[in-house]
């Protein structure tokens, strides 16, 4: 039986090697884009959700703000919508490091989510669904966050930020999760995946599209999460 030479057995692992460099950023970008396309799957299946929610209450969504923290739409849409869309899992975006949270009411509650409600643009104490919502084909509905609730409150780009647990270094961490880009659903029910500062980059200060919520503008800058060790 042959055997090989030391020289032989350094050609074939530097060959095995150079392969290996070759194939992995393939694989890794056939693994971001099945991670992208499961992402768009729980959008959609969530975005169907709110639509039902609300067909079956009047063209409103879910409640706003309470003394009762669980009657809060904002931090507990996942709960409310629970039985529209049916499993936790849909909640759990592939890109994400986090697991889906306990099927509770405590659990939907407590879980910061992977998936962001336009809350303000689109929530049931300012009407009907479509009732300011002049475009519904260009208006953000769900997408990728690190907060379940996006823009209630002070509606300013610093709050944006944190609401979204953006990372601009890491593309690991919140909205920034599929690395520069953002899948999004709008209220009409279609998907887009969009450049992040192309999402981000809307300021005005009317309900116009996408966000219809009157912004007070600020400055968008990047940086760290800001609560990294969260």
């Amino acid at each position: 039986m042959r055997r090989f030479t030391l020289i032989e057995l350094l050609v074939v692992i530097a060959v095995i090697s150079v392969l290996t460099s070759m194939l992995l950023p393939a694989l890794s970008q056939a693994q971001s884009r099945a991670h992208g396309v499961g992402c768009g799957s729980n959008l959609r299946q969530l975005g169907a959700a709110f639509i039902m929610y609300s067909t079956d209450n009047r063209y409103l969504l879910p409640p706003g703000y309470h003394s009762n923290i669980y009657v809060h739409g904002g931090v507990n849409w996942a709960w409310y919508l629970l039985e529209y869309y049916g499993d936790v899992r849909v909640l759990d975006c592939p890109a994400s490091p986090d697991g889906p949270p306990a099927e509770t009411r405590v659990g939907l509650h407590l879980y910061d989510g992977n998936y962001g409600w336009n809350y303000d643009g689109t929530n049931g104490s300012r009407g009907k669904l479509h009732h300011h919502i002049s475009t519904p084909s260009r208006a953000y509905l769900v997408f990728d966050s690190g907060d379940q609730c996006v823009t209630y409150g002070a509606n300013t780009w610093k709050n944006l930020m944190e609401e979204l647990d953006l990372d601009w270094d890491s593309g690991l961490e919140g909205a920034n999760r599929h690395r520069g880009l953002m899948n999004v659903l709008h209220v009409d029910g279609h998907l887009d995946t969009v450049n992040l500062r192309s999402f981000l980059a809307c300021p005005n200060g009317t309900n116009q599209s996408p966000w219809f919520v009157e912004w007070s503008l600020g400055t968008l800058e990047g940086g760290a999460i800001p609560y990294p060790d969260r």
